[in-house]
């Protein structure tokens, strides 16, 4: 089951797509004055590849080298036996297998007069073997950080990945529906239903966190115990679709002060404008809200190899203008009264939601 939810499906990510991305990539380098790319990927740092080959590496260290001529190059330590499924998700990379994927990189750079100006996205925590690796067999090559230049890139979503965002937020709201349509009283009987919902609905990937008693604790946590639900929880669904990530909360209540919350939220993240600072839009909504408290608010997105990145807090808002086409998951933190409230939501800004 699993590999048939990670194949290809050339009607959700056409070929077309990834190209158009390459090229985009390959513009940006050209501005930059850089002749190639150098991305890492691993388990739990799979979508900057993703997002460039259509491939989610899941089980090993890879490098994935762009130059701005020629195919993409994707190294990988996994043995042969592997790479031709590898082709079938990939069709854009020519696939090379060693056991030093750093070093088979370098000597491609090296063997090219062309390429010594070299890009890597997340210089900084790129692991120390391949670094060394890298360096050692391309001694005549410039290393540069290319973080700001690759996150400037997915900034703005194109239609196939806002439609693959679409089908990952609808798995997450669905199998949210699980804390409704279910009498679960306890924590880990309820993430094992919403979990499954998500699975079985074609979730490649599904996160299910739980705060079983708002009034007590508003973490939320991975929960195995039969923890009691209390009078006030709340559910976090964090969901991949062929790469693509979203991130869902509700809160669920005995009495009904929260529902009038959720259809603020609902409104709020509909209605967020470009050219403004995200947060300031937020603080200034909660007023819509009678009785309301801003305690926390969150923006994350996919801007490098991580799924979802914090890019603007409450607490630290900084450069948190948002423009038009930009992927967005935020999460609010109310107090309505003495009642806590959380809620967590994907968006695409200007487009009034996904």
């Amino acid at each position: 089951m699993r590999r048939g939810l990670m194949g290809r499906d050339e009607t959700e990510l056409p070929v077309a797509a990834l190209e158009a991305r390459l090229e985009r990539l390959r513009s940006a380098l050209d501005a930059a004055g850089l002749d190639a790319l150098v991305v890492y990927t691993n388990n739990v740092r799979p979508s900057a590849v993703t997002w460039l080959t259509g491939f989610t590496p899941y089980w090993n260290d890879a490098l994935l080298m762009v130059p701005t001529t020629g195919a993409p190059i994707f190294a990988t330590a996994l043995s042969k036996r592997v790479s031709e499924w590898i082709r079938t998700t990939d069709p854009i990379s020519e696939i090379a297998n060693s056991p030093k994927p750093g070093a088979l990189i370098g000597q491609r750079l090296a063997g090219d007069a062309a390429m010594r100006r070299v890009g890597v996205l997340e210089l900084d925590t790129l692991p120390t073997g391949l670094a060394d690796d890298l360096a050692a067999a391309a001694p005549a090559a410039e290393w540069h950080d290319a973080t700001a230049l690759f996150a400037g890139l997915r900034r703005t979503v194109d239609d196939v990945e806002r439609k693959l965002f679409l089908r990952a937020d609808a798995i997450a709201q669905e199998a949210l529906r699980q804390a409704e349509a279910n009498a679960a009283t306890d924590a880990a009987t309820l993430s094992g239903l919403v979990e499954q919902n998500a699975r079985l609905a074609g979730a490649e990937e599904a996160y299910i966190a739980i705060a079983p008693d708002l009034a007590a604790d508003r973490r939320f946590n991975r929960i195995s115990r039969a923890l009691p639900l209390g009078a006030r929880f709340a559910v976090r669904a964090s969901v991949a679709y062929k790469g693509a990530w979203v991130r869902r909360a509700r809160t669920f209540a005995a009495d009904a002060t929260s529902t009038e919350a959720d259809r603020w939220f609902d409104r709020a993240v509909r209605s967020l404008e470009s050219g403004k600072p995200l947060t300031a839009q937020i603080a200034a909504k909660v007023k819509e809200l009678p009785g309301a408290k801003l305690d926390s608010c969150m923006a994350e997105s996919c801007t490098g190899s991580y799924p979802l990145s914090v890019v603007a807090h409450l607490r630290a808002p900084g450069n948190d203008v948002v423009s038009d086409g930009q992927f967005l998951v935020l999460t609010v933190e109310l107090s309505l009264g003495r009642a806590p409230w959380i809620g967590a939501a994907p968006t695409i800004v200007g487009t009034g939601a996904l």
